[in-house]
């Protein structure tokens, strides 16, 4: 490639460049940083975005548990009193699960997107801040061993500025989480398949006069559906294409709107003429979601109608995901197939997400015959406790796991839950021990032959013996993210044994480093 990318590189080498500084692309720069993987983010946009109201899933909640994350984000969602705990819906339809003592995180958590982005930007902070607002994602150039990135950074207003100038950097790797239009996802060459939209969703803070008033809450109409959103906001859906995108959408645009969903004349009070947006229910998948040293995350892989709270959990679990095997591969270690993992687990989970809202969009359309239907699944969802459970695992994503081999022990794949351990004597929690973002191999009973066949990846995997007071498999090896990569039920690990868990290692963790080579320090060859 040639033109735009020509010139000498007059800015800083770092192993990832992420573009997007919304909620996934901040995650999984903390992701890296916990590896210490050299990590800039770039945002055209500034430091302060638009006000979004956002839930996160049980399962979302239990991932950042596992990262030490999670008070920080009760704590945010403590200072927002407009939004209770979250649990979603399925098509408006809010008759899914109960609240569950038991489970690990027993319901959701409402907050702003802002808050979300807050909680991120505190913890990487240190010891500094690695993004950059305004600042353009160009273009890119492969070379032998990574790839020049041309940003151009333009003057901002609130200290957060780029250079100003042209700017080309050296990275390992170029992660897109610049959201649906992405320009990584188009320069890389990435396809976008999907549906067009076929619905226009209509958002921004405004008051109005109207009886009976707009309460909090979704409520459906013969013509589409409105709603009181937190921070002052009301929504509507009509089922109509958007109009050009081109167009800016205003206050008139939306009290129109309200006024064609409920029928009705209405006297608006007060609006914030900046906060007006609209958008549609085209679903889109990217093909691939790794090309070469190109990845996409959240919405530059995935966008979809956003009902059911799930587009920034999808998108949060793509980063957990994806950090530890770019930081593998930063370090030098990834063994052959691990990058490759990220597209062959993600976009089986994000093809059935982009599956479910199609299917809720067409269970929210006006008219008598989906009444009907909708009154119907209803009583599913009511009666039948098995098809209720199926939908909830699949809103909140509790029910995700990974394919496992044949002959892999049934654990393997899962999300073993939280619960309390004891470690030289010392209580713990499962949690606790994966806040390293580390390799973790449990011996949950004796096992002799356990520690000689973990110890060449010891700089990789850390090994405990731990007490457990509910039931967990003999021994169980658990990758950074938590999901569980082996386990066997025999107390000896010997023969077959030892060489089912080297193997796992091996496919995980990579081949052991030889003591004494670049290979067996804590970067390994990543530099």
């Amino acid at each position: 490639m040639s033109g735009p990318l020509d010139g000498p590189v007059n800015g800083p080498d770092v192993d990832v460049l992420i573009v997007g500084a919304g909620p996934v692309g901040l995650a999984l720069a903390y992701e890296l940083r916990l590896h210490d993987v050299t990590v800039l983010v770039v945002d055209g946009a500034g430091r302060v975005g638009p006000v979004r109201s956002m839930g996160l899933h049980p399962r979302t909640l239990a991932m950042l548990d596992r990262r030490g994350l999670l008070e920080d984000f009760r704590k945010a969602q403590a200072g927002e009193p407009d939004l209770a705990r979250f649990r979603g819906g399925y098509a408006g339809i809010f008759l899914l699960g109960q609240d569950d003592p038991a489970a690990e995180q027993p319901h959701g958590l409402g907050m702003s997107r802002e808050f979300i982005r807050t909680v991120y930007r505190h913890r990487l902070a240190v010891p500094d801040e690695p993004v950059r607002y305004h600042c353009e994602f160009v273009d890119y150039t492969e070379t032998a061993d990574g790839l020049i990135v041309r940003l151009d950074g333009t003057p901002g207003t609130d200290g957060t500025t780029g250079t100003g100038a042209p700017e080309l950097i050296r990275t390992r790797y170029l992660v897109g989480c610049d959201g649906g239009g992405s320009l990584v996802r188009r320069r890389a060459g990435i396809g976008f398949p999907g549906t067009e939209a076929s619905v226009t969703a209509r958002l921004g803070m405004i008051r109005i006069e109207v009886d009976p008033p707009v309460e909090m809450g979704w409520r459906r109409t013969p013509s589409g559906w409105i709603a009181g959103l937190p921070f002052g906001r009301i929504m509507t859906y009509e089922w109509e294409p958007p109009p050009d995108p081109e167009l800016p959408m205003t206050t008139a645009e939306l009290q129109a709107s309200i006024e064609r969903v409920l029928g009705r004349s209405v006297t608006v009070t007060e609006h914030d003429p900046g906060t007006m947006s609209r958008f549609g229910d085209s679903a889109r998948q990217a093909e691939r979601y790794r090309h070469g040293r190109v990845f996409l995350a959240g919405d530059a892989a995935h966008i979809h109608l956003p009902v059911g709270g799930q587009g920034v959990n999808l998108g949060l679990q793509d980063a957990m995901n994806l950090g530890w095997k770019l930081a593998a591969a930063c370090q030098g270690w990834a063994p052959p197939g691990l990058l490759d993992s990220y597209h062959a687990e993600r976009h089986p989970v994000g093809a059935a997400v982009v599956q479910n809202t199609r299917a809720q969009s067409a269970l929210m359309r006006p008219g008598p015959q989906t009444d009907a239907l909708r009154e119907l699944f209803g009583r599913l969802l009511t009666d039948f406790a098995a098809v209720n459970a199926m939908i909830s695992e699949q809103i909140t994503g509790v029910g995700l796991r990974y394919p496992a081999g044949p002959g892999d022990h049934p654990a393997v794949g899962s999300f073993p839950e939280d619960r309390p351990l004891t470690v030289a004597g010392r209580p713990t929690r499962l949690v606790e021990l994966l806040h390293p973002a580390r390799g973790l191999l449990l011996e949950c009973r004796a096992t002799p032959g356990l520690a000689p066949a973990a110890e060449p990846w010891s700089g990789r995997v850390r090994h405990l013996r731990v007490e457990a007071q509910d039931p967990l498999p003999a021994a169980v090896l658990l990758r950074p993210d938590g999901f569980v990569a082996w386990a066997t039920d025999r107390p000896l690990v010997v023969g077959e044994d030892v060489e089912a868990l080297r193997t796992a290692l091996s496919r995980w963790f990579g081949e052991p480093p030889v003591p004494g080579t670049a290979a067996a320090s804590s970067r390994g060859a990543a530099r």
